[in-house]
């Protein structure tokens, strides 16, 4: 991974934390509590086999287990985009 790239993902992601934190549905009940990290990695069936754990892949199966088609980098891209966690959550379910 080049330099710019790395620094550019980063501050991609800085800012979606930022707009996490501006989220008023994120710590208010309309997003489950959180789990411990094992129990995620557990839930979603994802075995890092000692290898560093890749959060988006570990988001991606946890959409995937609570039927939403959409990944963690189109989560990313919707609440870059001004979205909302909820507003993510309605648009992506799986159309059975």
């Amino acid at each position: 991974m080049s330099v710019p790239y790395k620094n550019d993902k980063q501050a991609r992601f800085k800012q979606f934390l930022q707009r996490l934190s501006e989220d008023k549905d994120v710590g208010r009940g309309a997003v489950k509590p959180t789990r411990s990290l094992s129990e995620l990695l557990l839930f979603a069936g994802y075995n890092p086999n000692g290898e560093a754990i890749d959060m988006a892949r570990l988001v991606t199966l946890l959409l995937r287990t609570q039927g939403l088609e959409g990944c963690s980098e189109q989560m990313v891209e919707h609440v870059l985009n001004g979205g909302s966690i909820e507003g993510f959550f309605l648009t992506n379910e799986c159309k059975s």
